[in-house]
């Protein structure tokens, strides 16, 4: 089982990085790893090498859960194309973040097999909007749920409507600076900053 997984993995990092302004209509489930290219000090020290640390990864699988199917069948729905265009909205509401510094890989596969591969990619790479700053791949809560505390992501980039302060006034679990402060551990922790950086903003 793990094999296939990491079999998969390894398909969709042989693909060539593409701007996620340009992701093309597909069908089917699938997975993929969303980079960050730009100069943003806070993401810097993923931002080089080019498209080797993904800044997210997650996975998009039929609504109704359909397992097993053909990748790519006529029946399935464009679940993949759907959350990647999501993913932009998102990116391109927030405040202090410019879509064209994202660049994304993307794969359509069965979703059986999906899961495992995004389960390897997130032990392997530790995605900081996966392990770090929650909230990223959030849906805007349903009628009744405003009484939910914002997502960390939404405070440290704001700008999405449904997150806005006047329609969920609960404050996130860490402020922005916070969530910066966490970021900068994580990156030491990967290696990739030295232990005596200081936080962005300090």
């Amino acid at each position: 089982m793990e094999n296939l997984g990491r079999s998969i993995e390894m398909r969709m990092l042989e693909m060539e990085p593409e701007p996620l302004t340009d992701v093309p209509l597909m069908i089917g489930a699938g997975i993929y790893a969303i980079y960050y290219v730009g100069d943003d000090e806070l993401y810097s020290p993923i931002a080089q090498p080019y498209c080797q640390m993904p800044i997210y990864v997650g996975k998009a699988t039929p609504e109704g859960g359909r397992k097993g199917g053909e990748a790519g069948a006529s029946n399935d729905e464009d679940a993949l194309w759907d959350r990647l265009r999501e993913h932009r909205r998102s990116i391109e509401q927030a405040h202090d973040l410019d879509v064209a510094d994202f660049r994304v890989r993307y794969l359509v596969a069965v979703d059986f097999f999906v899961s495992l591969a995004e389960q390897m990619m997130l032990r392997q790479f530790r995605p900081v909007w996966n392990a770090v700053v929650d909230g990223f791949g959030n849906h805007a809560p349903g009628s009744g749920r405003t009484n939910q505390a914002r997502p960390p992501w939404d405070d440290l980039h704001p700008g999405r409507a449904w997150s806005a302060p006047e329609r969920m006034p609960k404050p996130s679990q860490y402020t922005a600076m916070e969530s910066k402060v966490r970021i900068m551990n994580h990156w030491k922790q990967l290696g990739l900053l030295p232990e005596d950086a200081i936080p962005c903003g300090e």
